[in-house]
């Protein structure tokens, strides 16, 4: 609770994944001055992308691909923040 936590996305497959964490907007690392909030992004296949999370809800919440049988098969994490 209350740290920014970076994630770092790598798309090692042939399809596109959107990739969705539930309960915060994050900041999309792009380059800019001022990066995208968002709560969901596409990766492209073959894609490595990095975003930043500023951690102030506390709870369990969900980190998944946005493709029901993705999510199903295993694209699916907990992200605890305490």
């Amino acid at each position: 609770l209350g740290e920014t936590v970076r994630f770092i996305l790598i798309n090692d497959t042939m399809m596109e994944h959107p990739i969705h964490l539930h309960g915060f907007f994050f900041a999309l690392e792009n380059g800019r001055d001022h990066p995208p909030l968002k709560h969901t992004v596409l990766v492209q296949p073959a894609e490595r992308l990095s975003f930043v999370v500023y951690a102030d809800t506390p709870g369990y919440w969900a980190l998944h691909c946005h493709l029901l049988y993705h999510m199903e098969s295993g694209m699916l994490r907990t992200v605890v923040v305490a």
